[in-house]
Formats: structure tokens, sequence, C-alpha cells
């Protein structure tokens, strides 16, 4: 069977009550006993010194009427008196008539007479069997030189005192009754308080469990209330936190999804233009036997094309998903900044040739420029980079690389002279399979990844590729490194 949290607390509330009634019962009882008992034995050497003093003053010890004299103040005082002789023979009791004096037992192993013996005066509490109720017993030895020369004093070696303790039961009796009694009433106030603040206290827990379970259905628009600044609240606010993050995660894992979609959607696309035009001329070679051999080759170096144009989207699909996956590492270490870029400009003259425009470095003249980063991740960066300005430029235009220093930082640019890009474009071109102009760039061979691997690139060396253009008048591509002394 379930239980709440509320019962709990209330069971765990009444068993605290109750266990604090019980052991303030046996301690005040204990407590109580102990007082009485010690009051009683105070009274009781008290008036073992008074029945000492009546015994050597008074014409109590007179043989005919020490019976009748001493029952009386016996009952009077409310206690039971007896007199021993040294040998444990009992001389005289309150409470047994003078002719069964005889059938008592020997009072000399008595503990109160034993600790008289030894110390003068003694204590013991027990059953009485000739009085059938528990009694407190104190003796003492009488002082001998009270005696005299009375002959039935000189008999009497001890006086026992005896009190019956069923005032000090009654008095218990009726305090425990008293204690029960308050204790009902108590347990009936902390059973009425403690479901109140039981209520109090789960309340809010079984509404923060409401939303839970709500928000466990799906619906992620719940919102965990709270009106105080407690343990509770605090543990409010930490839940809509972790909500409003469980929403943005949804949110970015919706867009993760529709963008895996799309991209899926997109390689598909990429693949089957290339796979279908190289099919189209492999079959178109195989049924046309009569071909000459000038069209053979025409079609061989379109399917060559074609396959060059799957390689190259093949491995920008494997670096884009490496970078992405984080599988790719960045090595950083400082290099010669200068002379990297006057390698790749020198590199790609040629493909500058082919698209009659001119290359430059601007910094030809200064090679002790050093940097921060992976320099083969951002050559492939700056290889990127110039091939687009030199495959979207304008005939006859120019494709310039080059740095400039600020505040400890180096930035590296690109620019042309080309047909620049529109503005509704420059935001969405680092997109995977985003293309300004589908069908040039498809003509060209691009894959649609290259500035979006060059944006992670940049990213990893937490720096932020910039793009200025103007329509009709050149694009300049830039971004900014860490400057160092000298190379690693």
């Amino acid at each position: 069977m379930k239980i709440s949290l509320r019962q709990k607390l209330i069971v765990l509330t009444l068993s605290l009550v109750v266990f604090v009634t019980i052991a303030a019962a046996i301690l005040s009882s204990v407590e109580i006993q102990r007082y009485y008992t010690l009051k009683i034995k105070q009274q009781l050497e008290m008036q073992l010194s008074e029945v000492e003093y009546l015994l050597a003053n008074s014409a109590l010890v007179d043989e005919d009427s020490r019976y009748t004299k001493f029952t009386g103040y016996a009952r009077q005082v409310n206690l039971r008196i007896t007199f021993i002789d040294s040998l444990g023979t009992v001389l005289y009791d309150s409470t047994v008539p003078e002719d069964s004096l005889a059938f008592l037992n020997n009072h000399l192993t008595r503990p109160e007479i034993q600790m008289a013996l030894h110390n003068s005066s003694g204590y013991d509490q027990r059953h009485s069997t000739s009085v059938p109720e528990t009694m407190l017993y104190a003796a003492k030895v009488f002082n001998r030189e009270l005696a005299g020369d009375k002959p039935l004093l000189n008999q009497i070696y001890f006086i026992r005192l005896a009190i019956p303790l069923r005032e000090i039961n009654q008095v218990i009796n009726a305090l425990l009754w008293k204690i029960a009694g308050g204790s009902l009433i108590a347990l009936l106030l902390f059973s009425l308080l403690s479901y109140y603040f039981a209520n109090k206290l789960t309340f809010p827990i079984q509404k923060l469990a409401a939303i839970a379970e709500s928000i466990k259905k799906g619906n992620l628009d719940a919102h965990f209330e709270h009106n105080t600044k407690d343990e509770l609240g605090e543990l409010a606010e930490l839940l809509n936190e972790i909500l409003d993050k469980l929403r943005s995660d949804l949110v970015q894992m919706r867009k993760l999804e529709k963008m895996r979609s799309q991209f899926l959607g997109n390689v598909s696309h990429e693949l089957r233009t290339p796979i279908f035009a190289v099919q189209g001329y492999l079959e178109t070679l195989l049924q046309n036997k009569e071909c000459d051999v000038k069209m053979q080759r025409k079609f061989i170096k379109k399917a060559h094309r074609q396959a060059v144009r799957l390689n190259n989207l093949f491995t920008d699909l494997i670096d884009i998903s490496r970078i992405e996956s984080g599988e790719m590492k960045m090595v950083f270490r400082n290099f010669n900044l200068h002379k990297s870029l006057q390698s790749i400009v020198n590199d790609l003259q040629e493909t500058a040739d082919d698209h009659n425009v001119t290359l430059v470095f601007a910094n030809k003249n200064d090679d002790k420029v050093y940097a921060l980063g992976d320099k083969n991740r951002l050559k492939q960066v700056i290889i990127n980079l110039v091939v687009n300005a030199i495959k979207y430029n304008v005939p006859y235009g120019k494709v310039e690389v080059g740095t400039r220093e600020e505040k400890g930082k180096i930035t590296i640019y690109v620019a042309d002279t080309g047909r620049g890009i529109a503005r509704e474009h420059i935001n969405r071109i680092f997109e995977r399979f985003y293309r300004v102009d589908k069908e040039r760039s498809r003509n060209l061979g691009g894959t649609g990844l290259g500035l979006a691997i060059v944006k992670h690139i940049i990213e990893a060396h937490h720096s932020e590729i910039q793009v200025e253009s103007e329509e009709n008048k050149g694009s300049t591509f830039s971004f900014s490194l860490v400057k160092a002394a000298q190379e690693s």
C-alpha cells in the first residue's frame, strides 16, 4: 500500500508525541517517587527521635499502659511502631496484639535492623507479611544512656517505624492519570496541527507533482508555480529553469532534425545529379558505336568532370561530418602566416590564369609574421576562399590575399572584384548546400559545402568569418587569428 508523504509526516509527529508522553510519564513517576521517599525518610528520622524521646521522658513506658498509649500514638501519627531487643525478639508492635507477639518471626535479620546494627540507622522498602501492604521501614539503635535504670527501657535495643506507601502510590497514580489525560489532549491537538501543517507542506509538493505529470504527458507549456522563498520555492525555480532548457533543447532538436532532413535531401540531390550525368555519358558512349574519337573524348571529359565533382563532394561531406561530430581535432601551433599565404597564392596561380584573373599577395615583402592556429585547416580555409573568389570573378578581375595587424590580432582577408553578393544572400551563404547561383555553381564544380566548412574551422579558432560585399563591385571575406611571436 502506498503511503503518502502527508501520512508519513502525521504518523511521525504523533509517534514522537506518544514517545515523549510515555517518557515524561515514566521520568515523572520515578522522580516523584524518589522525592516522596526522600521526604518520608526525613520525616521518619525525626519521628524516630521523637519516639526515642518519648520512651525516655514519659510515662508511656509503664508496663500496663504501653500498649494502649503507644498504639494510640501510632494510630494518631499513622505509623507502625516496633520495639526490638538485641536478639531480634519483638517486644512491641503497634499493629500486633500483645498476646500475639510470641508468634512473630525474629526480626534481627530484617534489612533495616542489620543496617541499624552497623550504621546506627537503616531503611528498607518491602511488602509486609504481618501487615499486607508495602511499607517503608526505618530503624535506629536506642540510645542506652536514655534508658537509665528503667528495666523496660533496658530491654529495648532497636526502635523501628514503618509507614504504608499507598499514599505515594495514590499520588503517583493520580499524576499518571493526569499525564495520560493531558497527553490525550496534546495528542488530539498535535493530530490537528500535524494534519494542518502536513497539508500545508505537502500541498505545494502535490502541485509540483501534478505539473510534472502534465509535463510527462507532453504539456511543455506548463509552469511550476510557487509563492514561497523556502526550499520548495527554490526547487520550483530550478524545475522551471530545467523546463525552459528542455523547451530550448526541444526547439534545437526539432531544428536539427529539420536540418538533418534537409541535409539528407540535399545530399541525395547533389549526389544524384553527377551520378546521373556520369551514367548518361557512359551509356551514350556504349550505345553510340559510331561516335568518333573527338566526341568520345568530349563525353569522357564531361564524365571525368562529374567524377571529380563527386569526389570533391564526398571529401567535403566527410570533412563537415568530422567537424560537426568533434572527430576532427584542431592542432594549434605558432606558424609563419605570411609564408603559408604566399605558398597558397603561388599554388593557385595556374587556376587564376585559367580564369583570366590576377591573383596577388599583398604582403609578399614581409615573411616574418606569425600566428597561432591549425596550419593545415587554415590552409583549407584560404584555398576555399581564394578558389571561390577566382571562379566567381569577372574576366580580367583581381583577387587579393593579405593581412593587417590590429591589437594583438592578425586579420586575414581575401578580396575580389567579382559580381558581389546580394544583401539577402549574405546571411545564408554559410549554410550547407546554399548557393546564390545554383546552376553556375554546379557548372564550376562547387559542392555547396565549402563555406560551411570554412565557418566551422574559423569558429574552432574562436573567431568569426566576416563578409563585405556589394553587387557588381566585389566581395571581401576576412577573419582574425591570435598573433604569435615566433614559430613553434
